[in-house]
């Protein structure tokens, strides 16, 4: 064949390969991009967390502290000081503020960029599921100063469960946080109350974790408890 008779050819990318198109931003995901976007690529402190949190308040903090850990493959090295963190705005909740607050000492702590930025790049799908499934639904007990108290309990102790360097005890727990933060958020009374049943569940997980551990070692939990957890979700 002569080169004037060669079909006309592409030039190729080498080694490129077909990816699937990312799933369009949703609310959430938008706002927490445009935030970590705000950050220009600099660690910031819980501090400025909650100054550009603003008017949000306790529903957008939580969710943007547990996201890490709720993920399928979370982010390493933020489980305490987050989980403490959390534990201290639960405990405020149950106090009935409005507004979070945090400790000076803890307010100059840093936030790691890597975690928030690998959390909300990794985080369209969870959030568009969160953004399905909630809205206000139930106000008047999501804004129950009694029932909010109970939430904040749930978070407290959920937090702590997540400030643990144990497996198992930190996702099923940031999970839940992440369900109730929702809830908070959106004023939605149902997922509130779903995150009330979630709580056992996950305190049941990381109970064993924590029963395995102590008695056993930690590896038990890697050989034992971890494949009878997921024996008990594939019965599901």
């Amino acid at each position: 064949m002569t080169p004037e008779n060669e079909p006309p050819t592409q030039e190729a990318t080498p080694h490129e390969e077909p990816s699937a198109p990312p799933l369009p931003d949703t609310r959430l995901s938008l706002e927490l991009r445009e935030f970590v976007n705000s950050m220009e690529g600099k660690n910031c402190t819980f501090g400025d967390l909650i100054e550009m949190i603003g008017d949000r308040g306790f529903g957008l903090m939580l969710l943007t502290l547990a996201l890490p850990a709720a993920l399928p493959i979370p982010a390493a090295g933020y489980a305490t000081p987050f989980g403490i963190v959390m534990a201290l705005l639960g405990c405020q909740i149950i106090l009935g503020r409005s507004h979070p607050w945090v400790p000076e000492s803890f307010r100059k702590r840093a936030v790691p960029f890597k975690v928030l930025a690998f959390s909300v790049r990794n985080a369209r799908l969870p959030l568009r599921a969160v953004e399905i499934l909630i809205r206000p639904r139930l106000s008047g007990l999501a804004r129950n100063r009694w029932f909010l108290a109970g939430i904040g309990f749930i978070i407290v102790a959920m937090s702590i469960s997540m400030s643990m360097p144990i497996p198992l005890t930190n996702t099923a727990p940031s999970f839940v946080i992440f369900i109730l933060a929702a809830g908070i958020l959106e004023e939605d009374g149902l997922m509130l109350l779903a995150g009330f049943l979630l709580a056992p569940i996950a305190a049941g997980i990381a109970g064993l974790a924590l029963y395995y551990a102590i008695t056993m070692g930690p590896e038990a939990v890697e050989g034992i408890v971890k494949p009878m957890v997921k024996g008990w979700l594939g019965m599901l």
